[in-house]
């Protein structure tokens, strides 16, 4: 499903990776080296946090699949079973597979699209489970507070279709009082842990693209042009 990432020793002069991400004519002497270095670093980052979202994205439809059918979420909803799901796959199952392909290019939008579904699943399939079984329903609180400041209050989410499940992963309206079973918490706990692991390595991932922009690099190679003359 992923394309391989350029090998270190490849990804400066054999792929079309490297030539269409960064800058040929840094190469050489101590800039090369130092392109080297970030090139496979980024390669390292970027292959690694492939392998996470597909582990985070079994685990999250475990989660789905556990609020779809053991707790019933659908029906809070007034939706069916196969409805929940259908709009859980538009939601999950395209843009965020589509961050992966792009980051694994070097693309900078497909990176900041796993870190919004890194977040989301973290929030979505992880602490807010945590947050019932502290008896707090109340959902994420940051949209609805938002909305408030201009006078916009939303309460009763069902009715809408696929809006209504957008409406729920954005933490309006109210969840009902219920229970989980102890496998659904065990999920929760393993997507806390898998998502945070891959906003880590996507924030570093990002930090890496910035630094091999072609005009952070040639202003780094400049400097040390500059030092060089002034030593000699």
């Amino acid at each position: 499903m992923l394309e391989k990432i350029p090998s270190r020793d490849s990804a400066l002069e054999n792929t079309s990776y490297a030539r269409s991400t960064f800058d040929p004519s840094l190469h050489s002497g101590q800039a090369d080296s130092r392109l080297t270095l970030l090139v496979s670093r980024f390669s390292f980052l970027v292959s690694r946090l492939s392998i996470l979202f597909i582990i985070s994205f079994i685990f999250l439809w475990l989660h789905i699949l556990d609020d779809a059918i053991i707790t019933n979420e659908p029906a809070w909803y007034g939706i069916t079973i196969l409805e929940f799901l259908l709009y859980c796959a538009v939601v999950y199952a395209i843009v965020p597979p589509l961050g992966v392909w792009l980051a694994r290019r070097g693309s900078v939008w497909g990176l900041l699209i796993v870190l919004a579904y890194a977040f989301q699943a973290i929030y979505g399939a992880g602490l807010n489970h945590i947050k019932h079984l502290l008896s707090d329903f109340s959902g994420s609180r940051f949209l609805p507070t938002l909305l408030g400041m201009f006078g916009v209050q939303i309460t009763d989410i069902r009715g809408y279709g696929f809006w209504t499940v957008m409406m729920g992963m954005a933490g309006l309206g109210v969840t009902p009082p219920h229970q989980h079973i102890l496998a659904s918490t065990l999920i929760a706990f393993v997507n806390v842990g898998l998502n945070l692991a891959l906003i880590v390595l996507t924030a570093l991932a990002l930090y890496t693209w910035w630094q091999l922009r072609p005009d952070r690099f040639s202003s780094w190679k400049n400097q040390l042009v500059a030092e060089r003359s002034a030593d000699e």
